[in-house]
C-alpha cells in the first residue's frame, strides 16, 4: 500500500506541469493556433519564474514573470501566424528551437553559468489540515505544492469556459468554421489572440511549476519534451480540457513508474524511455483515427475583417 500511494503522489506531482501545458494546448488548438510551439513556449516560462523569483525574492512574483515570458513568446509566434500567414508546424518548431537558444544564452549572460541558474526562492508546499488526516488520501493529497492545488479548478474553468459559454464557442468556432465567425462581423484574429493568451498562460503555470514548483533553479531544455508530452496528451483526449487532462494522467503516471523502477533494474536507460516511448505511440496511434480542428494541419488563415 505504502508503494501505491507513494507512486500515486508522484504520479500527481510529475502530472501537474504536463497538465497545465496540456489545458493551454487544447485552448489553442480549438481556436486554430497549432500548439507545436508549446516545448518552447513552457521553458520560457519556467526561465521567467526564475529570473521573477531572483529578481523580487518572492516565488509568487517568479509565477507571474512566468506567465508574463510565455505570454510575450506565445503571442510572437500567434502575431507570425494570424498577421503574416506563417506555417504554423515551421513556426512552432522554430519557436522551440529559438527558445531553447536564448535561455541557454541568457543563463551564461545573466549568472556566468553553463547549464543552470543559481538556485532561487522555490513555492513550498501547502498542507491542507483537513485532508492531510485521512486516511491514504492524506498521503496523496494532504501535502503538495500549491500549483497542483490550483490544477483542479482551473481545470474545471477551462472546462466550463470552453463548454458552457459563448465565449468557448466563439473559440472553437474561430478554429473550426472561421469564415462562419467573419461573416457575422467578429474578428477570427481576435479570438485567436484571446486563445493564445489564456492558452499561454496554463503552459507558463506548467513551465513555473518545474523550475520553482519541482525545483529551485533554471536548468537548460529542463522541459525535456514535456511541451511534446502535452501535444501528445490534447491528441489523446480528443481536444477536450477533461479528455486531454486524462492523457496528462497517463503520462504523469509513466514517468512515476519509470522513476521507480529505475531502482530495481539494470539497465535504467531504457526505463527512462518509458515516457517518450508512449508519445510516440499515442501521436502514430491516435492523430490518423480522431478529427482533428484545423490547426493541427498547420494551414494558416487570414481571415477578412
Amino acid at each position: 500500500m505504502e508503494d501505491i500511494v507513494s507512486i500515486l503522489s508522484t504520479t500527481l506531482r510529475l502530472t501537474t506541469p504536463i497538465a497545465f501545458a496540456t489545458l493551454g494546448a487544447v485552448v489553442m488548438e480549438l481556436a486554430g493556433i497549432n500548439a507545436l510551439a508549446t516545448e518552447g513556449i513552457m521553458l520560457s516560462g519556467a526561465f521567467g519564474a526564475v529570473i521573477g523569483s531572483w529578481i523580487s525574492g518572492s516565488p509568487w512574483i517568479g509565477v507571474v514573470f512566468a506567465i508574463l515570458f510565455s505570454v510575450i513568446v506565445g503571442l510572437i509566434r500567434s502575431y507570425l501566424c494570424i498577421e503574416h500567414q506563417a506555417n504554423h508546424t515551421v513556426s512552432g518548431v522554430g519557436l522551440n528551437i529559438l527558445a531553447s537558444g536564448f535561455t541557454a544564452m541568457m543563463l551564461k549572460i545573466i549568472w556566468n553559468m553553463d547549464g543552470k541558474s543559481d538556485v532561487v526562492t522555490n513555492l513550498k508546499d501547502w498542507s491542507i489540515p483537513l485532508i492531510k488526516d485521512i486516511p491514504v488520501i492524506g498521503d496523496i493529497l494532504g501535502k503538495q505544492n500549491p500549483l497542483v492545488y490550483i490544477l483542479f479548478p482551473t481545470l474545471l474553468i477551462v472546462w466550463y469556459l470552453i463548454s458552457r459559454t459563448s465565449f468557448g464557442l466563439r473559440l472553437m468556432t474561430a478554429g473550426e468554421h472561421p469564415e462562419v465567425l467573419s461573416s457575422l462581423g467578429i474578428s477570427v484574429s481576435k479570438y485567436r489572440y484571446l486563445a493564445t493568451i489564456l492558452g499561454a498562460t496554463l503552459i507558463g503555470l506548467g513551465g513555473a511549476y518545474l523550475a520553482i514548483g519541482q525545483l529551485s533553479f533554471f536548468a537548460q531544455d529542463m522541459t525535456s519534451g514535456r511541451g511534446y508530452m502535452a501535444l501528445a496528451a490534447c491528441v489523446f483526449g480528443r481536444w477536450s480540457p477533461i479528455g486531454a487532462f486524462g492523457g496528462a494522467l497517463l503520462f504523469g503516471f509513466a514517468d512515476a513508474m519509470q522513476m521507480r523502477l529505475q531502482t530495481v533494474v539494470t539497465y535504467t536507460q531504457f526505463i527512462q524511455m518509458m515516457p517518450y516511448i508512449l508519445t510516440i505511440l499515442v501521436l502514430s496511434s491516435f492523430v490518423k483515427k480522431d478529427i482533428q480542428p484545423p490547426a493541427a494541419s498547420g494551414k494558416p488563415y487570414k481571415a477578412q475583417q
